[in-house]
């Protein structure tokens, strides 16, 4: 330990030690090597960072338009409300609405904050006492140890519903009853089991709950009371699941819904929803996050806690005049879907042809698949030392499975929308001509 390091608090010294992500590393080597097709066709394929750069021309070219062709309100250089401008918030609750929920929401239950993140971790922070539990079914993303964890102080429990991917299908695994087993395994540690947090679309299955699932947890939460939140991140980036070389992965299902929906009819203070414009709109780094949640003292206290966490008002303002026009919005979300179900056909095809199992997504960025046939070694440090062996060998950087916390090793995710498409082939080509030379 330096005497740099010796000079921070115990926190400070366990960040200054600790990495963020265990893939940050490696993630920083393949952006220095990218690959190009004309200047350097040995390059590297960073597959591992959750970012939709297959839409992020369109989001560009549309951000740049509305700077060209509207004036600046004066509020954008002044403080605003702790939770957004209120026009924003009704452009904003008006979006949810029509294209998200679906259902009413009014923009006085909905407040910003910069980024998924930080919506997160104010939110843990005002729900949570220091040493309370928040549940998350296996696999999850592993960030949220972090969001939740570093400034709230909750602890993660990790719900194992499955073992083997084939156990899942296309639908969350999650029922009552597993959650009763959680309650009674913390209850026996004298834990608080505070918070039941989901994602929906997931991180990094894809997977969706269906109305009925939600409900069915929504009255577990309420009548434990315990605080159920819905991350619906990806609210928007869905798979056409009726492509005809995809149909064969998908049942027959139950209706679909957000969260919203079953808020607007349950009207308790126990359910809440995140979402934010990082992955839906490709716009990670403009920082702007949404919490929805019909529990007036929760919002309140997050407003008081968020000004350190305020979404800049130029961002708020842009993103309000985009949310506005309504013929961009149905060709861009229509677009965006194509998009992303093209790239995820071309991982899904070369999954089939390698013959590794894969979750059928129905939404989100990602694919999670099962690797382990090409192990040498059945272990954490196996998994690590096969995930290193894919990037060395192909230049293809996937997000290892061991921060998601997932019981089997050797599974990993793919984030399909990180390269455009033709690149995406070209890795994907890379991968199954070298992993078969493992076995």
């Amino acid at each position: 330990m330096t005497d740099q390091t010796n000079s921070l608090s115990t926190r400070g010294r366990a960040l200054a030690e600790n990495p963020a992500r265990i893939d940050f590393e490696l993630f920083m080597d393949a952006n220095q090597n990218l690959y190009c097709p004309d200047s350097n066709p040995e390059g590297a394929f960073p597959l591992n960072v959750a970012e939709n750069t297959l839409s992020s021309s369109t989001i560009k070219a549309q951000l740049a338009t509305i700077l060209q062709q509207n004036e600046m309100p004066d509020w954008v250089l002044n403080y605003t409300d702790l939770l957004g401008h209120p026009e924003v918030r009704a452009q904003v609750a008006l979006f949810m609405e029509r294209y998200l929920c679906k259902c009413p929401i009014a923009a006085d239950t909905i407040g910003f904050s910069a980024g998924a993140s930080a919506i997160i971790e104010v939110s843990s922070f005002v729900l949570a006492n220091p040493g309370d539990v928040v549940v998350i079914p296996a696999p999850s993303y592993p960030m949220y140890t972090n969001d939740l964890g570093l400034k709230s102080g909750m602890e993660r429990y990790d719900l194992q519903t499955h073992y083997e991917l084939t156990e899942m299908g296309s639908e969350a695994p999650v029922q009552p009853a597993d959650l009763d087993k959680a309650w009674a395994a913390l209850e026996a540690q004298g834990k608080c089991f505070k918070i039941l947090l989901i994602t929906s679309p997931d991180n990094p299955t894809g997977c969706r709950y269906t109305k009925q699932q939600l409900w069915e947890l929504a009255d577990w939460c309420m009548a434990h009371k315990v605080h159920l939140i819905v991350n619906e991140i990806y609210g928007l980036s869905l798979i056409d699941t009726q492509e005809k070389d995809l149909q064969k992965d998908y049942q027959a299902t139950s209706s679909y819904a957000s969260f919203a929906t079953i808020m607007h009819e349950a009207k308790s203070d126990y359910l809440h929803l995140w979402y934010a414009f990082s992955k839906d709109f490709a716009m990670s780094g403009l920082r702007f996050g949404v919490v929805h949640s019909l529990n007036a003292a929760f919002m309140t206290g997050l407003g008081n806690l968020n000004i350190p966490h305020l979404v800049s008002n130029i961002t708020q303002w842009m993103v309000g005049v985009m949310l506005s026009d309504a013929a961009f919005m149905e060709s861009y979300i229509q677009g965006n879907k194509a998009r992303l179900t093209q790239s995820y056909k071309l991982v899904v095809s070369a999954l089939r042809k390698m013959e590794v199992p894969y979750v059928p997504a129905r939404g989100s960025l990602f694919v999670w698949a099962d690797f382990s046939k090409f192990l040498k070694e059945n272990s954490d440090k196996g998994q690590e030392a096969l995930w290193v062996d894919i990037y060395k060998n192909t230049g293809v950087l996937l997000t290892p499975g061991s921060g998601f916390q997932h019981q089997k090793k050797g599974l990993f995710r793919i984030v399909y929308t990180a390269v455009p498409l033709a690149h995406l082939e070209v890795a994907m080509d890379r991968m199954t001509s070298y992993l078969p030379t493992l076995i």
